[in-house]
């Protein structure tokens, strides 16, 4: 087995750490953890509390995956398992909400691998099956941030200047935009129309303008929930509900390479080698630097950040013959 592993902050002079997590145990299980951003950049014990989260699920699946039979618990048993230890990580610190993290995990369990994802974080298989999760609540906010940009582009001297003040809109709420000036009450109610129209959620339009309004600073109140479409499954606090989950068994014979990526790369690329997906993200980048076309997001970049960090882990795996 060959393990390439490639992992870069999004702050471009990496004068900080990012919310990405590798995750490397040979014989056991092989992924990442990508920690959510905090919006208001809270920090627990000195360290930020998306890389909190990351850090802290990595230790709790390394103890829940060391004894070879958890790796083959049902996918109910093994998210109850994890979450409850995941809770239990951060008792001493008294945090509440708890941060939240996606994972993607490669588990080795003997003759097969299991490809576990939970969040965003995906898996591609022998490069060309990708396993992955999205949800509704990123795209409310992609595109309700990508319409408040090109108003913004058109009102502030520069992009950058843009960039800035879309972010904060988003992840601070459109309520804390109207009152910094940032927007007008007229456009925001304009967008959060235009967004429920778009994505058809007239049904649940009072629940997309209490979202859009309060901001990404408040989405954790959508997380391990149900009774609305915005509703998601991730590591945080309390435990999954929905199921969203990816679970996926395939004999080891069947799988000559895996890759596992966080949402940091947009694209693909052909060869599952690091330096293919740099180039990837590369192209990208020069593509849709502001992430407001083809691989809109939640952020751009800017002078001083990537839109994201990015983390891949590539296994060459060995051949195996059939028996």
């Amino acid at each position: 087995m060959n393990i390439e592993a490639f992992s870069r902050c999004k702050y471009r002079a990496i004068d900080r750490s990012g919310d990405d997590v590798p995750f490397i145990l040979p014989g056991i299980a092989i992924g990442l953890f990508d920690g959510a951003t905090d919006a208001k950049g809270t920090l627990i014990n000195s360290t930020p509390a998306g890389r909190m989260a990351a850090l802290n699920a990595a230790e709790c699946a390394a103890q829940l995956l060391a004894p070879p039979e958890n790796r083959k618990l049902p996918a109910r048993e093994l998210v109850n398992k994890l979450s409850t230890l995941y809770a239990k990580s951060f008792e001493k610190h008294s945090v509440s909400p708890l941060p939240a993290t996606t994972l993607a995990l490669a588990i080795d369990c003997g003759e097969n691998w299991r490809f576990f994802c939970l969040g965003d974080s995906a898996i591609r298989i022998n490069g060309s099956e990708t396993l992955r999760h999205t949800k509704l609540i990123d795209d409310v906010s992609t595109f309700a941030r990508v319409a408040l940009f090109h108003d913004l582009s058109k009102r502030l001297p520069d992009l950058e200047s843009a960039e800035m003040a879309a972010r904060r809109g988003i992840f601070l709420g459109f309520d804390d935009a109207v009152e910094k000036g940032i927007m007008g009450r007229e456009l925001a109610d304009n967008i959060i129309t235009e967004t429920i129209v778009e994505l058809s959620l007239q049904n649940e339009g009072a629940i997309v303008r209490d979202f859009l309004t309060a901001g990404i600073c408040m989405q954790y109140r959508f997380a391990n929930e149900v009774g609305n479409s915005l509703c998601y499954d991730v590591l945080a606090d309390g435990t999954p509900q929905i199921g969203d989950w990816v679970d996926v068994w395939r004999p080891k014979e069947d799988v000559q390479t895996i890759e596992v990526f966080s949402d940091g790369y947009a694209k693909l690329p052909d060869n599952p080698t690091v330096a293919a997906w740099e180039e990837a993200f590369e192209a990208t980048d020069k593509q849709d630097f502001h992430r407001i076309s083809e691989y809109a997001t939640v952020k751009g970049g800017t002078e001083n950040e990537f839109f994201d960090d990015r983390t891949v882990v590539i296994v060459q795996c060995p051949r195996i013959q059939p028996t």
